[in-house]
């Protein structure tokens, strides 16, 4: 994403705003939430689900300050995914930066989740009515089942297409569908282009997760901020896996494997095969589709600055090393 880190001046400008509001949102008298929140906000996130949110905004009659609000209740939601992901996982680094839990410890890392979660739903509560609540109630309780089932099918090797596009789903392309619905419902867009909005960041979110797990196979570990095949190693099959265990030879050669702890050996015997094998080829070739997807809804839209900004995002999506 660095064309757009660098080149955008607006997603610059969003992402220095939601920043400052984040920091003093989160203020707290326990000094370790403020240096946790700093941590995070300094460990090179890309903000992209805000960033969608002021995007589908600019389609209707936006108001900015309430904008910057929801989009810092969606950042701060993410953020708890972060910390409890960390803890779930045991990590000690994220994007190369020491995590809340490694830092201050497993307890108060949970606490700290906890906390900023807390602020979330304090934003949606005072911005958003009841039936758009209970909406994004019902996209953070997929994410949390999204998670569980990952978690259930750690060292899966019988895992299908279907699973993995219905976990994806849920645990990264709804929330950023959400946050492309809030910045155009609270901007008084409904129905058939409030729903174009929603379906056009659900695959956005889909195309993200897919390039970042084709980047857990092909990223540079300075770039990524994580080590080669880290999503391999901590048992969470990916579609490069799925595709290399969809071709006989594979299957046989690691169906011993279901659901055990991968050593240091068969990791990297899969990364070979998978290198070999074409399936990141392949992997990519899915990836296009659902961009294709993207631009399908894209091209329904009104051309106006937003529409433009969302064409870049979508061209650099493919591109980007971390």
């Amino acid at each position: 994403m660095k064309i757009l880190l660098i080149e955008d001046k607006l997603y610059q400008k969003i992402q220095n705003e939601l920043n400052e509001n984040i920091i003093k949102i989160t203020k707290s008298k326990r000094p370790i939430i403020n240096q946790a929140v700093e941590d995070l906000i300094n460990g090179g996130g890309k903000k992209l689900r805000p960033f969608l949110m002021f995007l589908a905004a600019y389609f209707g009659d936006y108001d900015k300050e309430k904008l910057l609000q929801l989009g810092s209740g969606i950042e701060l939601l993410h953020m708890a995914s972060l910390v409890h992901d960390d803890i779930i996982d045991n990590a000690n680094l994220r994007r190369g930066k020491k995590t809340a839990q490694k830092r201050f410890g497993k307890k108060e890392a949970v606490f700290i989740g906890d906390f900023l979660l807390s602020r979330t739903f304090d934003i949606f509560f005072e911005y958003l009515d009841k039936k758009t609540l209970r909406k994004m109630n019902k996209n953070v309780r997929l994410l949390c089942e999204g998670e569980i089932e990952q978690s259930e099918k750690r060292f899966d090797f019988q895992i299908g297409i279907r699973d993995y596009y219905r976990r994806i789903r849920h645990k990264t392309a709804l929330l950023f569908a959400l946050s492309s619905y809030l910045g155009a419902y609270v901007s008084g867009i409904r129905g058939k282009r409030l729903n174009l909005l929603y379906k056009l960041g659900l695959e956005i979110g889909m195309a993200f997760q897919i390039q970042d797990d084709l980047l857990d196979f092909e990223g540079k570990e300075e770039e990524t901020g994580k080590l080669l095949a880290q999503d391999l190693k901590e048992g969470v099959i990916t579609l490069p896996v799925i595709l290399l265990l969809n071709k006989d030879e594979y299957k046989d050669k690691y169906a011993e494997y279901n659901k055990t702890i991968l050593n240091d050996q068969v990791v990297n015997e899969i990364i070979a095969d998978v290198k070999k094998s074409g399936v990141l080829t392949e992997s990519r070739e899915v990836l296009l589709v659902f961009i294709k997807r993207v631009k399908k809804y894209l091209a329904q839209l009104p051309d106006n600055k937003a529409k433009k900004k969302l064409r870049k995002l979508i061209e650099v999506q493919v591109e980007r090393k971390f």
